[in-house]
């Protein structure tokens, strides 16, 4: 018969059973995370672009270079306070933080374009839903900053819910 008998001066070995299951779970984690960024905001194969951003006008409007001539699109399903307005007296400072916030987000960066039912207003701007490259929605970005209210025209209405949602998600 044979005994186990550990020697004096060695310590035993630890058995380390909480690896396997916590490598698991780090792997399921970040395959969720990954799950959530790509089913979280639609392929940007799919949409129109990239287009260079030459300037920002506002909070909802910038200029950007389409088929070689600067065109002025207008966000859809937002509106942000007024900082270029004519009347001076309708500029507000809280139009001035969001036209700083998109100026951020967007000068110096090429942006996807995403349309809805109509493709252009009364003015004459092109209405579109944008995305950074990085694939986040410029509206959706001003709205969970509070920079911006859900404002649904229709037939441009395609993400109204969604809109609503964040803004009363960000207070």
């Amino acid at each position: 018969m044979r005994f186990n008998i550990p020697n004096y001066g060695e310590k035993p070995k630890k058995r380390r059973r909480w690896i396997l299951p916590a490598a698991g779970l780090f792997f399921l984690l970040l395959i969720l995370f990954l799950s959530w960024r790509t089913f979280r905001h639609p392929p940007l194969e799919g949409l129109d672009g990239p287009y260079p951003v030459v300037r920002v006008v506002d909070g909802d409007t910038f200029i950007s270079r389409i088929g070689g001539e600067e065109v002025r699109v207008r966000l859809i399903g937002v509106d942000t306070p007024e900082s270029v307005h004519p009347d001076k007296a309708q500029n507000t400072p809280e139009g001035e933080a969001a036209s700083e916030y998109a100026a951020d987000l967007l000068e110096g960066e090429w942006v996807y374009l995403e349309y809805d039912l109509n493709q252009r207003d009364q003015y004459g701007r092109t209405l579109a839903y944008v995305y950074l490259e990085e694939g986040e929605m410029v509206q959706e970005l001003l709205l969970r900053e509070g920079y911006a209210q859900p404002d649904p025209v229709e037939p441009n209405t395609k993400y109204a819910q969604r809109f609503q949602l964040l803004a009363r998600m960000a207070g």
